[in-house]
C-alpha cells in the first residue's frame, strides 16, 4: 500500500469519527429543553472590566433594564486596573442605582476580578457577563429561573450582533457553532464549553470547589473550569438556558489579527480540561482537520484521492449544516430576517475557513502565545 492509499484510508477513518461526533452533538442539542421554574432566588451580577470606556455604559444599562424585580439583583463592577475613562463613563449610573464599584490596582487579571466580586456579593446566585456585551430583557430572569435544588451551573446564549461585512458573517457562523457545541455537550451531560459573557452559578458552590484557585495561572477559561468542577466534584446538574429572549449579544472582531489572537487565547485552555476521556476524541478531530488540508493539495496528484476529498467535504458540510440549523434555532437566530438564507449561502465558505484556522490556531497558540487587555501570555 503506497503513501497516498494510506493517507486516503486514514482520512476516511478520521472522517467517520467526525461523523459520529456530529451525530452525537445533534442528539445532545435536541435534548436541550426550555424548562424554567419560578423561584425567589436573587443574583449578584459581576462585570469585570479593563479599558472598556466604549462599551461599559451600554452593558450596565442593558442589565438595569432587565425584566425582573429590582430587589432581586445587584450589579458589582470590578475595575481591573483600567487606564482609560471607563469609570467616568458610568459614574452617574453608579451614583443613582444598585451598583457597586470595586477597583483593583494591582492588575491581577479577570479571574481575580471575578473572585473579588464574588467575595463581596450579597446574593446566592452569581451571574457573570463581559463589559462589551448587552442583553435581551429576559436574560437575567431566565438564567435565575433555570435553577432548582439540583442545579449548580447554568450556561447562557451568546451570539454575535451588529455584523456588517463578509468576515464578520463568517465569524458569526463560527461563534454560533461554538456556543451550539457547548449546549449540545451539556445536553449529553458532558459539560465542556461555556461562555463567561452569560453564565450563572451558586455562590456557595464556587467556594466549595475551590473557585479559580487551581487555574489562576491560565488567562482564560474561568467559567469552563468552574463548570467542570461543579459537575465532577460537587455533582450538581449543569444546564443550558434556552429560554426565548434571553440572549447576550457581543460584536465580532474587526480585524483578522485580533481574531487570531482571541482564538489563540481560547484554545490555550483546552489541554487543561477535566474530562480526560474526551481529550483523545478532540485530538482525533483535530487530526481530521490537519489531514484534510494537505489532502486539498494532493487532489491534483491522485484522482481517487480527489474523489475522497470532495465526498468528505460535501458530506461534512451537509451534516454540519443540519447541526447549525438546530444551533441557530436554539440561539434564536432564525427569528431574524434572512438568517437561514445567509447561513446557507455563507456556509460552504465558512466550512473552508474553519478547516484552515482550526488546523493552524493550536500551533500558533503554542508557538507565539497571545495578548489580552494589554498583557502578553505564553502557553
Amino acid at each position: 500500500m503506497n503513501i497516498i492509499a494510506i493517507f486516503d484510508l486514514a482520512l476516511k477513518l478520521l472522517s467517520l469519527i467526525y461523523l459520529f461526533f456530529i451525530l452525537f452533538l445533534i442528539r445532545g442539542i435536541s435534548k436541550v429543553k426550555n424548562i424554567n421554574r419560578t423561584n425567589k432566588l436573587r443574583a449578584s451580577v459581576i462585570v469585570p472590566f479593563r479599558n472598556e470606556e466604549r462599551n461599559l455604559r451600554r452593558t450596565i444599562e442593558s442589565i438595569l433594564n432587565q425584566d425582573i424585580e429590582k430587589d432581586r439583583f445587584e450589579i458589582i463592577l470590578v475595575d481591573d486596573n483600567s487606564k482609560d475613562n471607563s469609570i467616568e463613563s458610568v459614574k452617574d449610573l453608579i451614583e443613582n442605582n444598585n451598583l457597586r464599584l470595586i477597583k483593583l490596582h494591582d492588575g491581577m487579571g479577570k479571574k481575580k476580578a471575578i473572585e473579588t466580586g464574588i467575595n463581596q456579593a450579597k446574593n446566592e446566585i452569581i451571574v457573570t457577563t463581559d463589559a462589551d456585551c448587552y442583553h435581551q430583557k429576559a436574560w437575567l430572569r431566565s438564567l435565575i429561573e433555570c435553577f432548582d435544588e439540583e442545579t449548580g451551573f447554568v450556561a447562557g446564549k451568546v451570539v454575535y450582533d451588529n455584523v456588517n461585512n463578509f468576515f464578520e458573517e463568517l465569524q458569526k457562523i463560527e461563534f454560533a457553532s461554538l456556543v451550539s457545541i457547548g449546549a449540545a455537550l451539556i445536553g449529553n451531560n458532558i459539560p465542556l464549553l461555556a461562555n463567561g459573557a452569560s453564565c450563572a452559578y451558586r455562590k456557595d458552590l464556587f467556594f466549595m470547589v475551590g473557585g479559580f484557585s487551581d487555574n489562576l495561572n491560565l488567562a482564560s477559561g474561568d467559567e469552563e473550569f468552574l463548570m467542570q468542577k461543579i459537575h465532577f466534584d460537587a455533582k450538581y446538574k449543569i444546564k443550558f438556558c434556552s429560554a426565548e429572549n434571553s440572549s447576550t449579544f457581543t460584536e465580532p472582531i474587526k480585524s483578522f489579527s485580533k481574531f487570531l489572537n482571541q482564538r489563540k487565547r481560547w484554545v490555550s485552555k483546552v489541554p487543561f480540561y477535566r474530562n480526560k476521556l474526551l481529550l483523545p476524541v478532540l485530538v482525533l478531530l483535530y487530526l481530521f482537520y490537519v489531514f484534510f488540508l494537505p489532502g486539498l493539495a494532493l487532489i491534483f496528484v491522485n484522482s481517487n484521492l480527489s474523489k475522497t476529498i470532495f465526498l468528505i467535504f460535501g458530506f461534512k458540510s451537509f451534516i454540519d449544516l443540519i447541526f447549525m440549523v438546530k444551533g441557530y434555532k436554539l440561539l434564536g437566530l432564525l427569528k431574524r430576517k434572512y438568517e437561514l438564507l445567509k447561513l446557507i449561502i455563507f456556509f460552504p465558505i465558512a466550512e473552508f475557513f474553519h478547516f484552515i484556522y482550526i488546523s493552524l490556531i493550536p500551533i500558533l497558540s503554542f508557538l507565539t502565545g497571545f495578548k489580552w487587555k494589554g498583557r502578553k501570555f505564553k502557553r
